[in-house]
């Protein structure tokens, strides 16, 4: 999967948010979005995408459409051209110190 240089703008700074991409014909979640995604949907596997840019690789959660709807019915959605961004509830985004050990764990795809 070619993974767009608009992901690594979005999550290079992002603290609060969970941000999804269409990227061929599926909806992904990168960085902290998945790591944010899979504290909602533990069921939902994540790995380390290798990617094409700037970063050797980068933590990434598919999400099917079923979860993809129940997300963005339960919580603020904002949606553009380019991705969707979510609010998820503060206590999701207050374990981002977890971050790094969470991608310490995950396998490499």
């Amino acid at each position: 999967m070619r993974i767009p240089e608009l992901v690594f703008d979005k999550e290079g700074e992002n603290l609060y948010h969970i941000y999804l991409f269409f990227i061929e014909d599926k909806w992904w979640c990168f960085g902290h979005s998945a790591h944010y995604l899979s504290m909602i949907y533990p069921q939902l596997e994540a790995v380390n995408a290798k990617s094409e840019g700037p970063a050797e690789s980068i933590p990434c959660v598919y999400v099917p459409e079923r979860y993809l709807v129940n997300l963005t019915d339960r919580y603020d959605t904002l949606v553009s051209d380019t991705c969707l961004q979510v609010s998820p509830p503060p206590a999701v985004y207050s374990y981002r110190k977890e971050y790094d050990n969470w991608c310490t764990q995950l396998t490499v795809c």
